[in-house]
């Protein structure tokens, strides 16, 4: 327990430094930019440049040097959920409305657009292969981003297909954080790319939990909307595994849904939670921490990598 809360204390003392650095991120220029950055920068958990930092740290390497592409880091992710939230019309982000219901959509695209251009200005001395890492997450996002999309249309999406997007939509920004957290450690490259491997599996692990928690949390826990991904047809990985082992269950609902979506989606929750599909979802996601723990083993000389996971496995379901 006094480990657990140290550490708990050590990622708030990240936390605390990339807020700092984002207070004043963008100080100056329109108010229609300003103020809509300077909305969506504060709140969030900062768990991705709080990984980077973590793994520096761990290596007592200078912390202040690796603040700069860690920010950065959690500017792309702010730059993608700016725009997730208007393609997916999402009302409630961090606990507060979406840019686009407080403001309009036109201002969400331009303040998400800004966004991403400060999360590049912060790499201009950056070394031209790190440069190249952010640009690779960068077109990871928008191609999961895009299959989350095309998937909503299609009804035969497998299993794989879905892990597949979500570790190019979530998994690859922490595959990124722990990777470069290695390269500024300077550990071996073979190293580097079990620390992305690391990050990518607790990415899956950590969209799965989010998918379970949208049908059994609500909105005030989750800081965000829930039940959207049931309407707009969302693939995930409950739905996968309700359509593959309960067929006609599962079509009785999707034609429920057709006259009303809430009735639809409390048959839906119930088939989730009696049939063990929630149950079995869990272990999938235990068991994907699990791995990206055994992964990493011996790579850092503490056990701030477990105690990471551990923070993430708490997770409220």
């Amino acid at each position: 327990m006094i480990l657990k809360s140290v550490f708990k204390k050590e990622l708030n003392n990240f936390k605390k430094l990339v807020d700092n650095e984002l207070l004043n991120i963008y100080p100056n220029g329109p108010k229609l930019i300003k103020d809509p950055i300077n909305y969506v920068v504060t709140g969030g958990k900062r768990l991705r440049p709080s990984l980077c930092l973590l793994i520096c740290n761990s290596f007592n390497k200078d912390i202040t040097k690796a603040l700069i592409p860690a920010v950065s880091i959690e500017l792309l992710h702010l730059f993608s959920l700016v725009h997730d939230d208007i393609m997916d019309n999402d009302d409630i982000r961090h606990n507060k409305q979406t840019i686009h219901k407080k403001w309009n959509i036109p201002v969400a695209i331009l303040a998400g657009d800004a966004i991403l251009a400060l999360a590049f200005k912060r790499l201009n001395n950056a070394d031209h292969s790190i440069k190249e890492l952010f640009n690779s997450a960068l077109i990871a996002v928008c191609e999961g981003q895009a299959l989350d999309i095309e998937y909503e249309e299609l009804n035969n999406i497998s299993e794989k297909q879905y892990l597949d997007m979500i570790d190019l939509k979530t998994g690859h920004m922490l595959g990124l954080s722990a990777q470069l957290g290695g390269i500024l450690s300077k550990v071996s490259t073979n190293n580097q790319s079990k620390l992305k491997e690391y990050g990518t599996l607790i990415g899956r692990a950590f969209q799965i939990q989010d998918d379970i928690l949208e049908i059994i949390s609500d909105s005030s826990i989750m800081g965000k909307s829930l039940e959207s991904d049931f309407i707009l047809g969302k693939k995930t990985f409950l739905m996968i595994q309700a359509r593959d082992k309960f067929p006609d269950k599962f079509n009785d609902i999707l034609k429920q849904s057709e006259d009303n979506y809430k009735i639809a989606f409390k048959l839906y929750k119930n088939l989730l939670l009696e049939e063990k599909i929630i149950a079995n979802s869990i272990d999938y996601v235990v068991k994907t921490f699990n791995d990206a723990e055994n992964l990493v083993k011996g790579i850092i000389p503490n056990d701030s990598l477990r105690n990471f996971i551990t923070i993430l496995k708490n997770r409220k379901f």
